[in-house]
């Protein structure tokens, strides 16, 4: 799918970061979730928490979503 994109860059961090960000996108696709919109609400909320993740991540999750939350981010 993108092998060609990432050959040759000779860094470990990027694959992984590839990886990781490949396995969100399939879970918020499997959770009929937007992933943009998805990540802007998140990285937004990074951004009021000073510029870190926040603390508790688990209303970022697709599965605890309510239900008002998931359909303005599908």
């Amino acid at each position: 799918m993108a092998r060609k994109n990432f050959y040759g860059s000779g860094s470990l961090w990027s694959g992984r970061l590839a990886a990781a960000m490949f396995s969100l996108f399939a879970t918020l696709a499997h959770w009929k979730v937007n992933p943009r919109l998805w990540l802007t609400w998140y990285l937004e909320s990074c951004a009021a928490a000073g510029g870190k993740a926040p603390e508790d991540i688990q209303p970022f999750l697709p599965w605890n979503l309510s239900a008002e939350r998931r359909a303005a981010l599908a």
